[in-house]
């Protein structure tokens, strides 16, 4: 096992084990924020023909030479074909979306015109193609509606409803169960004795992972159970995940239980120890194909684990890009400490005239949540930089 690591190789131990998950097909109702594992094609034109953009009249006439009234050959109602194709002079009634007749060169809004018995007189200038939508305008058959690995958004959840598919491949939805080990720890809905503290970092995790697409199938405070228990809640958890997080009892403390525990379930110790701060007693290991990424116990050394290693790893179940891209900020306030350990501060960042800023959020201690409530960034500072100033430019990682 190797033990305290840099972030990187950590990363990419992890990586190389994580393969996305695999294929599930799912009513299209079903797949807002899911990744897709396939490319989807147009089967035909989009729209299949032309069509009117507004409430008015189809027209056939050279916009050089219009006539200012025109034959009406037929009133066109909603969902309704043409019948006839139009002959010079000769005018439709449309709707809005209705196909056209053939012939039609221009279609003239319903406000600048008005009908005197069965003809239609045009009150203001054509222009040829004004008003009409043609064939294959939004998409040709053959073009690519959706790429394969992204997140389905509201838009791309639209074109497909247009093209009439129900049926979405996708990737599994990982499964992530969350176990909060240290003898002092209570399940966040109970009233905590002298001496006991909530949990906190479980539905922290179990936030996180919903946010990055993740499903939480578990979600364990073990409190001061012994080790036998402990294996046994973690063995359950691992039969009904794809990756599961334990926070507390990393460290190599007398009550430390992390490590004893993956041990004897014959888990593979990838790593432990990582060289940041906050967040070095963070651990992976391997057990039958699933994921066991140990956290730290202190809420925001948790979340920067999280962030860091969890994170990646539940991108690379779902067959997205796992790695963050670090982005130049300006700070808008300091930080006095020289870091030692290359350190990871909660910030909140902001773009304007497209450069970032970003705020040293209070509450830095690895003990704490305040910085945790606005952070929206972590800000990277390497091993040995000095205090940071007022102004200068850092690298974030965009959460």
């Amino acid at each position: 096992m190797l033990s305290n690591i840099k972030l990187e190789e950590a990363q990419e131990i992890l990586l190389s084990l994580a393969a996305p998950l695999p294929e599930e097909t799912l009513p299209l109702l079903q797949t807002p924020g899911r990744v897709t594992s396939r490319d989807i094609f147009a089967d035909h034109d989009l729209p299949p023909c032309p069509q009117a953009v507004v409430d008015g009249y189809a027209v056939n006439a050279d916009p050089a030479n219009a006539p200012k009234s025109y034959a009406l050959t037929e009133l066109l109602r909603p969902g309704e074909k043409p019948d006839y194709p139009l002959r010079p002079g000769q005018a439709a009634g449309v709707v809005t979306g209705s196909p056209l007749p053939s012939g039609t060169l221009a279609v003239v809004p319903q406000e600048t015109t008005r009908l005197e018995g069965n003809r239609v007189v045009i009150t203001e200038k054509i222009l040829p193609g004004e008003n009409i939508k043609q064939q294959g305008e939004d998409f040709k058959a053959g073009d690519l509606l959706v790429s394969r690995g992204i997140r389905l958004e509201p838009g791309a959840m639209g074109v497909l409803a247009a093209y009439g598919i129900n049926k979405v491949p996708v990737i599994q939805k990982p499964r992530v169960a969350v176990l909060s080990l240290g003898q002092d720890i209570v399940p966040y809905h109970t009233v905590p004795e002298p001496g006991q503290m909530r949990d906190s970092n479980g539905p922290l995790l179990a936030a996180l992972v919903m946010r990055d697409g993740g499903q939480v199938s578990g979600l364990k405070a073990t409190g001061a159970e012994n080790a036998s228990n402990l294996r046994e809640h973690l063995e359950k958890l691992l039969q009904q995940a794809d990756l599961v997080i334990t926070t507390g009892g990393a460290a190599s403390g007398v009550y430390d239980k992390a490590v004893y525990m993956l041990k004897h379930i014959g888990a593979r110790m990838l790593f432990w120890g990582v060289r940041i701060k906050p967040g070095a007693h963070s651990g992976a290991a391997i057990c039958n194909t699933k994921f066991i990424i140990a956290l730290s116990g202190n809420p925001a050394a948790c979340a920067v684990g999280y962030h860091l290693l969890a994170g990646p790893v539940l991108r690379a179940l779902q067959g997205l890009n796992p790695h963050y891209r670090p982005l130049p900020a300006s700070c808008t306030n300091s930080f006095p400490k020289k870091t030692g350990t290359r350190r990871f501060l909660q910030g909140y960042a902001e773009c304007s005239d497209g450069k970032w800023k970003v705020t040293i959020l209070p509450g830095q201690k690895s003990s704490m949540l305040r910085g945790l409530l606005k952070s929206n960034a972590l800000i990277d500072l390497p091993s040995g930089h000095p205090p940071v100033e007022k102004g200068q430019n850092l690298s974030i990682i965009l959460l």
